[in-house]
């Protein structure tokens, strides 16, 4: 009898283990799917964060390209207004060089007024423009003039020949197309006349109808913004002016 008890105990814990099994296998898993979805679930959480990553670098490089130009952009046009300004003929001192309404560009960047150069210059309001340059205080417009001598050169005016000497020598003037200089009436300095330190005589081409060195005396290189480099109105001109 108590053999058969003990073989009935064995068979029954082998049921408990045999039931028991199938149980364990189907926790194990169970526990290897969720595993696998946690890995899954990590990898694709990893792939995002690569892009991530990826697209603040691309960024970065077109934030520094597009920086890269704004500032050259600046720094040019900065540049280009030192060295570079825009102006218009006002009047018909300059004909035939230049006529009224003529656009042009002027450079004074490291400039050193020379013989025949074209300049611009804003004339200094003192006795002698206020009396040859009515509106002067009220319009202080830009004058263009040709430079006819430089500091310590002597200008003198021939009355019968009507021709300018610089250093008692003919200026050779092919740009006057016939035209012819006079001392003018109004004129307020006497001849001949030595260019002082730091100015420069200037006459316009149209020696008839212009204000210059004659009666409002040398100019003061320090008001001088440049020389004309080249002229781009009317199209039909554009180029160099000499």
């Amino acid at each position: 009898m108590e053999e058969n008890e003990v073989i009935r105990e064995e068979e029954k814990k082998t049921t408990e283990i045999t039931e028991e099994a199938p149980e364990k296998v189907e926790e194990e898993a169970v526990e290897k799917a969720e595993t696998e979805e946690i890995q899954e679930g990590s990898e694709g959480k990893e792939k995002p964060s690569k892009e991530k990553k990826s697209r603040p670098l691309v960024h970065d490089f077109f934030d520094y390209i597009v920086d890269i130009v704004v500032t050259s952009v600046v720094a040019a046009v900065f540049l280009l207004t030192l060295i570079v300004r825009t102006g218009y003929v006002d009047g018909d001192s300059m004909v035939p060089t230049m006529l009224d309404g003529d656009r042009y560009l002027v450079s004074g960047l490291f400039y050193t007024p020379k013989q025949g150069d074209i300049i611009v210059f804003q004339p200094e309001i003192n006795e002698l423009t206020l009396r040859a340059i009515h509106d002067i205080r009220d319009n202080r417009k830009l004058l263009v003039k040709r430079v006819i001598a430089t500091e310590g050169q002597v200008v003198d005016i021939d009355a019968e020949t009507r021709q300018v000497l610089v250093d008692g020598v003919v200026l050779s003037e092919p740009y006057l197309s016939g035209n012819i200089t006079d001392k003018r009436p109004d004129a307020n300095i006497d001849y001949p006349y030595t260019v002082p330190s730091g100015h420069v005589f200037v006459l316009g081409d149209n020696r008839t109808a212009s204000v210059d060195s004659r009666q409002i005396g040398s100019i003061d290189i320090r008001t001088i913004l440049g020389n004309v480099i080249v002229r781009f109105f009317p199209f039909d001109k554009i180029g160099e002016v000499n």
